[in-house]
């Protein structure tokens, strides 16, 4: 190991621990350190509370009534008093964040006798920011990873204080099976995490100046705003954009006569001819066009041409509804080049109450 790590530390003599953030490894997290008798307190952002959890229909107000955990509510952490902090989080406490709404100023950093730490279910140094699974999605990465990372007054770039690093399995391919697949895995990571707490386990720090060097950023997005189709893309481009935009999120989105459509199931698919030919890919003028649509109980999938490939779109809505009754064979989907281009200026604005604008 590098001569830089950095000394050992424990945290046998912890018992307060207060989660910050929110989300579904939160709620999990919460549960595994009360089941382990330590003091659960828990902080969550205005916008946060009331958030559907990704992989269940409860929220996590509702998951903190089942443990019998009373919530503090706050729009903006760094406004609180220290007086106000004495009155919510006990003495000699470690905070763990995830997914939290705040850059945390240092008189909040100062409140926690055992430090501030994030639990990120991302392969750091890579995929930082926001819109994680998106990315990846986007990029068909398939590295997964569960960190637990000190919180300094420079932002992501506190040591490492321990990890777990994963493959995602090959046939996740939607933002909700990447969160799945690390929930899973950040679920055993907080239950070991907690197990050496409680044992006095010591850890290493592991400066992050020697990650810092590989570091990939990537900004938060918003599907209502950027999930736009470029037909200008190839086959390929265009499905690991559209499943970066699906589930849990509304759907990449494109025009058909003015209306704006969004897709999700949407996957790459090879054509033949009546004597089993793969046919092969059209002009670029060809793409959007619907060339195919099929309706059938094993099939029903309404096939487009796009750049190098063909790629079949099984859910197709307009406002909610279903679109796919109207579509026709010969009509084309098209983005026009004013939207893509106010979809890639696009910047996210966000803070404890939601997006800014």
């Amino acid at each position: 190991m590098s001569s830089s790590i950095g000394k050992k530390v424990n945290f046998l003599s912890l018992k307060n621990i207060v989660l910050i953030g929110g989300g579904d490894l939160m709620a999990v997290s919460a549960k595994i350190f009360k089941e382990l008798d330590f003091n659960v307190t828990m902080i969550v952002a205005t916008r946060h509370i009331d958030e559907k959890l990704t992989l269940s229909n409860n929220t996590l107000a509702d998951y903190c009534k089942e443990l019998n955990i009373n919530p503090h509510v706050i729009t903006d952490i760094n406004l609180l008093t220290k007086k106000q902090f004495s009155a919510i989080i006990p003495k000699h406490s470690l905070a763990l964040c995830f997914g939290p709404a705040w850059v945390f100023n240092n008189q909040v950093l100062s409140q926690f006798f055992y430090g501030m730490f994030n639990i990120n279910a991302i392969p750091i140094p890579h995929y930082l920011g926001g819109a994680h699974y998106t990315w990846q999605l986007l990029n068909k990465n398939m590295d997964g990873g569960c960190f637990f990372q000190q919180i300094t007054n420079k932002v992501d770039q506190g040591d490492i204080f321990d990890q777990l690093r994963f493959n995602i399995s090959s046939e996740v391919n939607t933002p909700n099976q990447y969160f799945a697949e690390n929930v899973k895995h950040g679920t055993c990571f907080i239950h070991k995490l907690a197990t050496k707490f409680i044992e006095g386990s010591e850890f290493i720090p592991v400066p992050y100046s020697e990650l810092n060097k590989h570091r990939l950023y990537f900004p938060r997005l918003r599907t209502d705003r950027q999930a736009y189709i470029n037909w200008h893309w190839t086959a390929q481009e265009i499905v690991s954009f559209c499943q970066g935009f699906d589930e849990p999120y509304s759907g990449a989105a494109s025009f058909i006569q003015g209306i704006k459509l969004r897709f999700k199931k949407v996957r790459l698919i090879t054509l033949t001819d009546e004597y089993n030919n793969e046919t092969p890919p059209m002009h670029p003028f060809c793409s959007g066009l619907i060339i195919r649509i099929t309706n059938s109980e094993a099939n029903n999938s309404i096939i487009v041409a796009a750049r190098n490939g063909f790629i079949a779109l099984e859910e197709v809505s307009c406002e909610e509804k279903c679109y796919k009754s109207y579509l026709k064979e010969g009509m084309r989907i098209h983005t026009p080049q004013n939207i893509i281009d106010d979809a890639m200026s696009y910047e996210v604005t966000i803070d404890g109450l939601g997006f800014k604008d």
